[in-house]
């Protein structure tokens, strides 16, 4: 238990005294919307439905009768809510004991300990382009497994691919007019080759009755794999686009315990769609087989085509009973992908409940994120104007290198050496555009704005890590070495409380961000906690204070700095040292 929840327990133990029969329970204890107003706050709206008393009469009467609760320095009344300022001495003291005894695992909690969760993200399609939407699910995927792993969760990493389906055939189409000898040995001349190639099918299967009857017949033959030249050619081009996945994995820090194929799903798909037939949960109508999903409430979807092909839906089914069987026991899968496919996995997810509900009722959730796009035009792979997250990623370097170089012109800085100005840029690349796409809501609609992202002000990668940065260059000032308790005495600046009890709540943050399955509430979290210290870096002395108000002041920094660690590396990135 941290040390808000502790204060907070002592908090509900105390209400309860009073109301015995109508008790509150740890959750009823908030922040209040302002800081001003106090440190913890009570709603008395709870007791007030349960009491049917008037909640503002109800508040009064616990500043009145409310007595000293352990870690409070003063309750207040005002209006419905009962607000508690916290004890200095007490804030300071255990929460900064906690940051310095726990470290790199300060705000870890137990809440999952000993389950297993499955988090599957990522999703990019072979021979097809890793763009900006596979972007935020890799980022947003990659923050909810290390929050998960904090919770003390044993998180699996999947990732799931769609390597058949009709992009492939459309693919291929194109790519077995190309002769070997011109296929590219760069990797990116690779991928860029298909990337074309798709372009050119697709446009062929619009424009073409011809094209289009041979792009749906190496579509059977892609799942028939009896073709060897067609065989031969898929096999190629999956590997060329899981190379340059890899390279892309790596790049943001990423990685997978297990990448699924869709192909290789098919069969377990055949054999529980026909035990789904067998139990009534399918049906069979038109040549297909189908979920009629009416009697549910639910959309009809097919899971057998009338080819006798299984569906994205029927090969979800195979997909599903893989995942819950090559790990052993699941304790929840989490499906992190877009809303526009809310309705397949409502249907996907009741149909497995009904065919295995010990295997799979309320063990899986779909976490439905919005699209992402630019502040400027959509989107669009079938035309051949994909976004790629890659370009994103070096179009944020090379400006970063660009602001690097600028600032060295005008600075005596000593980062000139061109080896280290690639580290730093790459480094700041990926923190600003994780960042940038981790601050928002994962369920709006998020426009990326690249100017946006690498700014060295406001919210944005680049400002936190220039307060960390900050911090860094201080604490190389001065060796502090071990020192007791009794040193936080000298921080009593009310900013200093500020800052303590704003570490205080790093915790929750994670808990809450856990929850909502929303890592730009950590996001907010942070930036707030490094607005807070850069105002007052400017309003109190540190390195120039006297010798015991300048330890203290260094050690509460470098709390902040532990903070700033644990809560960056939850968002998925490092950050640098030295700016």
């Amino acid at each position: 238990m941290n040390i808000l929840e502790k204060l907070k327990q002592n908090i509900v133990i105390e209400v309860n005294e009073i109301f015995s029969d109508n008790k509150i329970s740890i959750t009823d204890i908030v922040f209040p919307p302002k800081s001003e107003q106090g440190d913890l706050c009570f709603p008395t709206f709870v007791l007030a439905k349960k009491t049917k008393k008037n909640p503002v009469k109800i508040a009064d009467s616990l500043e009145n009768k409310l007595e000293k609760i352990e870690g409070v320095k003063e309750i207040k009344a005002q209006g419905p809510y009962l607000n508690f300022i916290l004890d200095k001495d007490y804030i300071v003291t255990e929460t900064l004991s906690a940051i310095f005894k726990e470290k790199n695992k300060y705000g870890k909690n137990q809440d999952f300990k000993g389950k297993r969760i499955m988090i599957e993200f990522a999703h990019p399609n072979p021979f097809k382009a890793f763009h900006i939407g596979h972007l935020r699910n890799i980022i947003l995927g990659e923050s909810l497994v290390r929050i998960f792993e904090f919770s003390s969760a044993q998180v699996i990493r999947t990732n799931y691919q769609g390597d058949v389906g009709m992009h492939i055939a459309k693919c291929l189409w194109s790519f077995r007019k190309i002769d070997e000898e011109n296929y590219p040995e760069n990797i990116n001349e690779r991928v860029s080759l298909l990337a074309d190639c798709y372009s050119r099918g697709a446009n062929a299967f619009e424009n073409d009755a011809v094209a289009k009857n041979e792009i749906e017949n190496i579509n059977k033959e892609i799942y028939e794999q009896k073709d060897k030249e067609i065989k031969k050619l898929w096999d190629l081009g999956k590997r060329w686009s899981l190379d340059k996945f890899a390279q892309i994995y790596k790049r943001v820090d990423s990685r997978f315990d297990r990448q699924y194929m869709e192909s290789e799903v098919k069969d377990e798909a055949m054999h529980y769609i026909e035990e789904a037939i067998q139990k009534e949960i399918l049906i069979r109508s038109e040549g297909a087989v189908i979920f009629p999903g009416d009697k549910y409430g639910l959309e009809t979807r097919v899971f057998l085509n009338s080819q006798g092909l299984p569906t994205y839906d029927g090969k979800e089914l195979g997909l599903a009973y893989r995942e819950f069987t090559d790990f052993g026991k699941i304790d929840l899968c989490i499906h992190n992908v877009a809303v526009e496919q809310i309705s397949f996995f409502k249907v996907n997810f009741k149909v497995q409940e009904l065919l295995d509900p010990q295997r799979f009722k309320d063990k899986q959730k779909h976490n439905a994120y919005e699209f992402v796009g630019l502040k400027k035009g959509k989107m669009s792979s079938r035309l051949g104007k994909v976004v790629l997250a890659e370009k994103v990623i070096d179009i944020a370097k090379d400006k970063i290198k660009e602001l690097i170089r600028n600032r060295e012109a005008n600075e005596d800085n000593n980062i000139s050496i061109t080896s280290e100005i690639e580290k730093i840029s790459e480094k700041l690349a990926i923190s600003s555009i994780k960042y940038a796409f981790l601050k928002i809501n994962p369920f709006k609609y998020f426009a990326f704005d690249i100017e946006e992202s690498i700014s060295f002000s406001g919210n944005s990668g680049p400002y936190i890590n220039y307060t960390y940065a900050r911090i860094n260059s201080m604490l190389k000032k001065v060796k502090l070495g071990s020192l007791s308790k009794n040193i936080y005495k000298y921080l009593n600046f009310d900013e200093e409380k500020d800052l303590i009890v704003h570490l205080s709540k790093f915790p929750q943050v994670i808990t809450d961000s856990r929850i909502g399955y929303n890592p730009s509430e950590l996001v907010k979290y942070l930036f707030e906690l490094s607005k807070k210290f850069n105002d007052y870096y400017h309003k109190v002395p540190i390195i120039k204070a006297g010798d015991k108000e300048k330890k203290a002041r260094l050690k509460l920094i470098q709390a902040i700095k532990q903070v700033l660690e644990n809560g960056t590396y939850l968002l998925g990135f490092e950050l640098v040292e030295d700016m």
